[in-house]
This record gives structure tokens, sequence and C-alpha cells, in this order.
């Protein structure tokens, strides 16, 4: 008889062999049993490949994919979307920790609430020992919520007062992906996850927030967290703006929530141009420059700011703004 998943679990790795195993068992132990795992392998230089192998050698659910070029992690994760055949496709990073309960909390949700996406919340953990931390605040995670494309635009942007939803990673019927053709932005090698989910919004589906916290996302010196550059942040404008194009008239809300984020990101890219002018010790017209948006001060790091305080000094108290809600979360713009 032809094994039927339920659901796929799609893993893109490069160079993730440190972590592969912990994330492969961890899918091993989930208690809905009726999963595939697609691994691609995006041009591995270390033994990423050699472990995946050896699971799926004992394990015939998994399934192994190589490429012969490093393409990034949109194309890795479209090449495992075409081969997913369960009922939802579920998101999964490589160097990540699923509880054993995931699939089948994210499954029973999804089906109880009627949702076409479902996203659970995050514990962040690292190895240095300190105790995981849940991702969202109480007031998302007290029970399950709706989420639209409005309010998932303004999550994904500086200084918003909702947490960052684009780092969630999410459990989606996989109907969803097929009737709509929507997939990840090859173009994107940072903020693909936000981009499609913002696609999925904007074809109509709503995404629903489960409140229990079965993701482990680990932090680490490799993960691709840290500060992003002027083409990337152009890049995701681009995106933006192809989405918006695509969308024809939209809603008002919808409309301001987009303008927030892009003017979000054109902070981020004179954050960009005022940390150049620091690296090339061009110091005055960096001082100048940060002087004008002080608005992006949190986002250049206490040494950087101790530098343009002893550089222009008073200047910068007669021209700060009150301090934003929360440090701002690049990585997930």
């Amino acid at each position: 008889m032809t094994f039927k998943p339920e659901v796929s679990v799609i893993m893109a790795n490069y160079n993730g062999a440190r972590y592969l195993g912990a994330a492969i068992k961890s899918v091993q132990m989930q208690s809905l049993q009726h999963w595939e795992l697609i691994l691609v392998d995006d041009a591995s230089d270390d033994e990423s490949v050699e472990c995946a192998e050896s699971f799926a050698r004992a394990d015939k659910r998994i399934h192994i994919v190589t490429t012969n070029a490093n393409r990034g992690p949109a194309a890795t994760r479209n090449a495992a979307l075409e081969r997913a055949s369960g009922r939802w496709t579920a998101i999964f990073d490589s160097d990540d920790i699923m509880r054993p309960l995931r699939l089948e909390t994210l499954r029973n949700r999804a089906i109880e609430d009627g949702a076409a996406i479902v996203a659970d919340d995050l514990l962040v953990f690292s190895d240095d020992g300190r105790m995981p931390r849940a991702f969202l605040p109480k007031r998302f995670s007290a029970k399950p919520r709706w989420i639209g494309l409005t309010q998932y635009v303004d999550s994904n942007r500086l200084y918003s007062r909702m947490p960052d939803l684009g780092y969630l990673k999410p459990f989606i019927e996989t109907d969803l992906l097929r009737r709509t053709g929507i997939r990840y932005d090859e173009r994107l090698h940072i903020g693909e996850d936000y981009e499609i989910m913002a696609r999925l919004l904007a074809s109509g589906a709503r995404l629903r927030l489960e409140p229990t916290a079965n993701y482990l996302y680990r932090k680490h010196p490799a993960s691709i967290s840290h500060r992003i550059h002027a083409a990337q942040i152009a890049a995701l404008i681009e995106a933006d703006e192809r989405l918006i194009d695509s969308l024809g008239a939209i809603r008002p809300d919808v409309a301001r929530a987009f303008t927030r984020r892009k003017n979000s990101l054109n902070a981020m890219l004179e954050y960009d141009r005022i940390v150049g002018l620091i690296k090339g010790r061009r110091y005055a017209k960096a001082a100048a420059a940060a002087a004008q948006t002080p608005y992006i001060w949190p986002l250049l790091g206490r040494p950087i700011r101790a530098r343009l305080e002893r550089i222009f000094g008073s200047h910068a108290q007669s021209a700060r703004t009150p301090p934003p809600r929360r440090e701002a979360r690049i990585e997930a713009l």
C-alpha cells in the first residue's frame, strides 16, 4: 500500500550539520506520525548530506534532495515545496527543534478553526544554557487569534507595537499553495518568509495564531539574522511594490500598512548609509546624517551611539525623539 503523508515537513539546509541531527530527530519524535520530511541541501560543503542520508536509510519517510550550486533559502524551499504530497505543509529550519506535539497541535487547530494557515508561538533558545523564552507577548499568546494582511504587514517593520510575525514558521494547507501557485521569491535572500506569507494573506487567506509554543527557535552565531545591506533592503522594497501592483485596488488600511513598512525600510537604508560613513571614518558626515534621523539611533548600537554623542554632543540631545517601545528586529523584515 502506498504511504500517504498527512504533513509534508519542508526543510532547507546549508552547512547545518552541527544541528541537523537534532532537527531530524525532533521530526521523528512527533506524536503525529504520518509525515514526510523533504530535506533539500543547498550545496553544503560540510557533513550535512552524510548526516541526513544516515537518517534516510533507516526511515523511508525522509527524502533527501541535493543541489549542484548554492541558490539561497528561497530557491531551496521552492524545490522542497514542489515535492510536497501531504495535505499540510510545515516549514521547518534545519537548526531548530519541534516539540513532539507540534504537528498534531497545528493540524488540530487548522481543522477545528477552518484555517488554511496556522503558526504557533516560538521558544527562543541558545546553546549558552539560558532558559528559553517565549517569543510572543502574553496578549498574543493567551488564546488563538486571526491575523490578516494589515496586521501582518504592520508587524514586520521597525518599532511596530506588534511582535514580528515574520519569525513564525507556518503550517499551510498544501492545496492553498497549489491553487494560488504562490512560491518563495527567489530574488530575495532575506525576508523571503515574510514575503510569501504576505502574498498568501493577500490572496484572501488568514493566519490563525496557535498560542502554544512548540517550535524551538535556535539563536546562534551562524544564524542569518544580522545587519542587512542596501541591496537587500532595496530588494525588499521592490518585492513589496510588486505585491502592491498585483493587488490592484487595496483597502486604505492595507495601503497605510505598506506605507509604514516602506518608510521603515527606507530608514534602514539610511542606517546602512550612516554605518558606511562611520566605517569609512567620515565621522562629521555620519554625525550630521544621524542628527537628522534620530529615529534610527536604536539600530546603531551603543558603541556607535556613544561615538556619535562624543562627536556632536548636545546637538544630539536637542534632536532626540522619545525612545521606541522596543528595539528593532531587523532580521524579520
